[in-house]
């Protein structure tokens, strides 16, 4: 196979590469891709997805420029095409204007995306615990800013994600955090909700 080493992070910018991540299985694609080479129907077998259901969403994500072919291997008579994700991890950038349509679109698919992995960690990992926190209150935008630099800070410290594991006790773990705005319910004026 061809040896391919995926840049540490892609910044997404361009609207076809942003709308690849408007949908949570080419999302789900993609995660395998980031993790290793595959062909299209190791990456439906792992995802138990029609192969053509998955061949699409990987010929979108080709054409986005997110994944490339990798290697072809003639096995049995039978062409095996071999992907990989260009990058391990992307971030997201659309542009500074307000598109409500794209970004419900992303929320969405990530929401999907971290609901099925959550769900399915919980059922192949019982003994590992799936911490869910919530809180409601009210910050300055001052204040919101604070906490957001310092966890970023605490994620620096603790997650590099091109690192390799350093002990054989290690385990790959990950962490969504959602901080939005609390919508008041329709009864209640903003400043008197929780």
């Amino acid at each position: 196979m061809t040896d391919f080493t995926p840049q540490p992070i892609l910044v997404v910018e361009t609207p076809e590469q942003i709308k690849a991540f408007t949908d949570p299985l080419r999302m789900r694609v993609l995660r395998i891709l980031c993790e290793r080479a595959a062909t299209n129907q190791q990456v439906a077998d792992a995802l138990d997805e029609p192969h053509a259901k998955v061949l699409y969403h990987i010929r979108f994500l080709l054409d986005a420029e997110l994944i490339k072919l990798i290697d072809t291997q003639i096995k049995g008579g039978n062409v095996e095409k071999y992907y990989r994700a260009v990058a391990r991890t992307f971030d997201i950038r659309p542009a500074a204007e307000i598109d409500v349509e794209r970004d419900v679109a992303l929320a969405t698919a990530t929401l999907d995306t971290l609901r099925h992995e959550l769900i399915t960690s919980l059922i192949t990992y019982p003994e590992a615990e799936g911490d869910i926190w919530t809180r409601r209150g009210f910050l300055s935008l001052e204040r919101t800013a604070e906490f957001l630099e310092r966890l970023k800070t605490l994620l620096d410290e603790y997650w590099d994600p091109s690192a390799p594991a350093s002990s054989a006790d290690d385990v790959k773990m990950r962490m969504a955090v959602l901080l939005y705005r609390d919508v008041p319910p329709p009864y209640q004026d903003e400043a008197s909700h929780e």
